[in-house]
């Protein structure tokens, strides 16, 4: 199982780096915030960017936000307890 960490970094968009809108395929798998209240999203590649959740009568432009995939490791309890001595 993963897990993500981000941070906002507009410097990631670079000056002439062009903004993804709704109705927009995806070119590649990141977590995006819409610029119009912050939303954040995760968007696998190939998919297209959603209507902002909550302005969705509205254009939403999302700004892709640097992340960093942290593997998690899951402890699952046995189904029987063994004795300690």
């Amino acid at each position: 199982m993963l897990a993500y960490t981000h941070r906002t970094n507009a410097s990631n968009l670079g000056g002439s780096h062009d903004v993804p809108q709704n109705g927009e395929r995806n070119e590649k798998f990141g977590v995006y915030k819409s610029l119009c209240c912050e939303a954040e999203i995760v968007i696998t590649e190939g998919s297209t960017f959603p209507e902002c959740p909550n302005h969705r009568s509205l254009s939403t432009t999302w700004e892709p936000l640097d992340f960093e995939m942290i593997p998690i490791t899951v402890i699952r309890k046995k189904a029987k307890s063994e004795p300690a001595a």
